[in-house]
């Protein structure tokens, strides 16, 4: 995987957490996902099983704009408390 590879930031609903999560492709390949299901501040990556090798500063830059995404989602930041 090189460095201008295309990078693909989805956010998404999923049954499987209760709250949105930023699914991360490359070229149209699925590569991980962050969640927040234990807070904004904690969030957890999930690489997917196929991923070999991958470009650090690939992986930071699309780790950075995944977290920006999440966490900066307009539906995200009302944290209602009624």
């Amino acid at each position: 995987m090189e460095n201008n590879s295309r990078l693909k930031i989805i956010i998404a609903s999923d049954v499987d957490y209760e709250h949105l999560i930023a699914e991360i492709y490359c070229d149209d390949e699925y590569i991980a996902l962050v969640q927040q299901e234990e807070g904004k501040d904690k969030l957890k990556i999930e690489f997917s099983p196929t991923i070999k090798v991958l470009d650090v500063e690939w992986v930071r830059d699309a780790i950075s704009n995944a977290e920006q995404k999440l966490v900066g989602d307009e539906y995200n930041k009302s944290d209602s408390t009624s």
